[in-house]
This record gives structure tokens, sequence and C-alpha cells, in this order.
């Protein structure tokens, strides 16, 4: 199960956005190596975590603990490719639109999972948000991702590069910047890759995610657009 949790239903979830953030910081901070400015120790909240922030949240059998997790921040505000990676979009001007969404924070806490179930589950964040996409309007997302995620990424949704390859030394890793397309065909590909249902993945139980409030907001925001002062 995927829960989406935003703003309008984040009452509902205050267990399970807590233990995300925990979690985050298990994987990102004390696995990964990363170094978040700002955060607290053992939890993962940055200044991206906003009320504008849409939560995917993969559950477990429970559905009390978050073994994968997801954001979309919308573009038109301030977001870690605006405020914090710019630069590494050096190839042209930074999307900005309505319906372009950054997706950000894609964590997996393998350690928490079977290897059986460790593939099922990385499917469905992204998964989840291309379907969300599709319903809401969201033409693309863009991202910051290690360049074997690219690599995958690449596989099952048209990408484009936004800049060049670029290595961090802190972590010892290559990051990339770029954005996809959030189609039909791509969502299929995914079920596909990952044996995922034809149904798969199943969005939000406690609340119905076709009447999904940030789904509404979304989708108003992209048919009528703020006027620019």
């Amino acid at each position: 199960m995927v829960e989406i949790v935003s703003r309008e239903n984040a009452s509902f979830y205050e267990d399970i956005l807590d233990d995300m953030h925990k979690m985050r910081y298990r994987v990102a901070v004390e696995q990964w190596g990363w170094n978040i400015p700002g955060i607290k120790p053992g939890y993962d909240k940055d200044d991206f975590d906003t009320d504008d922030t849409i939560y995917f949240i993969c559950l477990d059998a429970s559905e009390t603990k978050a073994l994968a997790c997801g954001r979309l921040n919308p573009t038109t505000k301030p977001h870690l490719l605006s405020e914090v990676f710019h630069e590494r979009c050096v190839s042209e001007r930074l999307p900005r639109s309505n319906s372009i969404y950054e997706f950000s924070r894609y964590i997996v806490d393998h350690r928490a999972m079977t290897k059986e179930d460790q593939q099922a589950v990385r499917a469905r964040i992204p998964a989840a948000i291309n379907k969300f996409c599709l319903e809401a309007n969201i033409t693309h997302v863009t991202f910051l991702g290690y360049m074997n995620s690219y690599a995958r990424t690449i596989k099952y949704w048209k990408t484009r590069p936004l800049g060049a390859p670029c290595y961090f030394e802190e972590d010892n890793a290559t990051y990339i910047a770029a954005q996809s397309a959030m189609t039909p065909e791509g969502l299929k590909n995914l079920r596909d890759a990952f044996r995922l249902t034809r149904d798969e993945p199943h969005l939000s139980s406690r609340v119905s995610w076709k009447d999904q409030p940030a789904m509404n907001r979304v989708k108003a925001a992209i048919t009528n657009p703020p006027i620019a002062a």
C-alpha cells in the first residue's frame, strides 16, 4: 500500500509521517552518508518539507511502518533544484511550471525487508507518483538522482538530462539532474518490469485517493494558474 499524504489529510497520518522522517534519516544520513543542513539528529525534515509537499509512503503489512517514500514539490515554488542544486542544471533554464513537480527523497529502507520484497517496494513509489501525476495532470517530474538511478529511470520513463553529471566527494557519488515525462506508457513499463499487477500500486487506505484533496489542489493550480504580478 502507498499512502498519499498532504497538508489536507496529514492529521490522519501523524504517526506515519513521524516514522517516515526517522526512516529517511536512518537511511540517507546513517547509511548513505548524506549531509543535510539544518535537520535534527535522527529526524530528516528539511526546508522542502512544506505545506505544499505531497508525500508517497509505502507501508509494511501492519500499515504502521514506512518502508519507502518519495515526495513531490511544485517547481513554481522553492525546491531542491532551484535553491540548493541549481548549478547542476547547466544546460538550460531550470524547468518551472504548474504542471511540473520535483520528485525528491526517494528512499527505500532495504534493511527492513527481505530480498524478495525489496524489488516490488522499490517500484511502488515511482509507480505511485506516475499514477498520481496522470490523475492530477502533472506532465513531468524533475529530480537530482544518482547516476545508476538515472540509468534505471531511462528504461521506464522518457527522460532527459538537465545538466552534466557531477561528483560529490562528501558521499563519494555522482549525481545528475533530469526531467521525466509522466505517461501511461511509463506506468506500464514500471508495472511490466517489476511484475506489478494492472491495478498496482494501491494508493491510500485511509483516504480515497481519487478524492485526494492534494490531487484536486494540483488540478486547480494547473487549470487556473495564479496571475503574475
